[in-house]
């Protein structure tokens, strides 16, 4: 997602904070339900269950991604599928375009799965 010049120095640094908060977030639940203590699994339970809680009230549009734009001027797209945050980091990182669908499909598959995880490694094992 690129800065808007007319937004302002200060609103792009912001959106740059909601983009960190993002990559946090989704570094996270991918990859805390792996860790050895406790509360690692609840924060993968409470964070992705809240995420997949405000996609279903938000028709799939994320909440973070929203905010982001807003400082930095970019109108909200027509579809959820076209601001998925998780095709932008791996388009940045790897430099592949997923599609749209296919990328929707690992952050739901590989979120549903680490929460699955975190979730019996707190109540069962």
């Amino acid at each position: 997602m690129e800065s808007t010049e007319d937004t302002g120095w200060l609103n792009n640094r912001i959106g740059d904070l909601f983009y960190l908060l993002h990559l946090w977030i989704t570094m996270f639940c991918a990859f805390a339900w792996l860790g050895p203590f406790e509360w690692m699994w609840w924060g993968v339970f409470i964070l992705y269950g809240a995420t997949e809680v405000l996609w279903l009230l938000r028709d799939d549009y994320c909440i973070i991604t929203d905010i982001e734009r807003y400082f930095r001027g970019i109108p909200r797209p027509d579809t959820h599928l076209e601001q998925n945050f998780i095709r932008r980091l791996i388009a940045t990182i790897f430099r592949i375009d997923m599609r749209p669908e296919s990328a929707k499909t690992l952050t739901r598959t590989w979120g549903r799965l680490g929460w699955l995880i975190a979730t019996l490694r707190i109540f069962v094992i």
